[in-house]
């Protein structure tokens, strides 16, 4: 349950990315907000095996809103990710693909560290790179937190800025 509760919630912190995702609902004549900040769950988690006793890999989806009110935006992800070596900077990286319902797409690469004993709580450092749509070109970078139940479910909550 530990493994499942530490993928889950590096998998949140991939949600993080789709933040940038937000500026897609924009007008082209609208300067984007620096800052953002974005919410979310996790669902259809999926283990897999893994090398040793503490090695595994895991597939996942997010759903993620950034922002609020009139500006809100709905983000879906694609993550899947893996456990790191002890001793290495994270102790998982992941990557997800992201997309909004008006075609807006993009990447983001996260490294996580367990942040509790029992692997249920994680915090995340990305890059988003934005591949079609209002985000095309764009680069943001992010932190995010994760919480992670028993049930294989959990919520993220997290903020970046754009740098490009």
């Amino acid at each position: 349950m530990k493994n499942l509760a530490k993928l889950i919630a590096a998998g949140a912190a991939l949600t993080i990315a789709s933040s940038a995702l937000a500026d897609a609902h924009m007008e082209a004549s609208d300067a984007p907000p620096v800052h953002f900040d974005w919410e979310g769950t996790l669902s259809d988690v999926t283990i897999v095996g893994g090398v040793g006793e503490e090695v595994y890999g895991g597939a996942w989806t997010e759903t993620l809103t950034i922002g609020d009110g009139d500006n809100a935006v709905t983000v879906t992800s694609k993550c899947i990710g893996m456990d790191q070596p002890e001793g290495s900077l994270f102790d998982r990286h992941f990557t997800c693909t992201q997309s909004t319902a008006d075609g807006s797409a993009g990447a983001v690469l996260y490294g996580c560290n367990v942040e509790n004993d029992n692997g249920s709580e994680m915090g995340c450092y990305g890059y988003f790179q934005g591949k079609a749509g209002g985000v095309e070109g764009r680069v943001a970078l992010e932190t995010g937190y994760y919480w992670f139940d028993s049930e294989g479910g959990g919520r993220v909550v997290g903020s970046g800025q754009w740098i490009r």
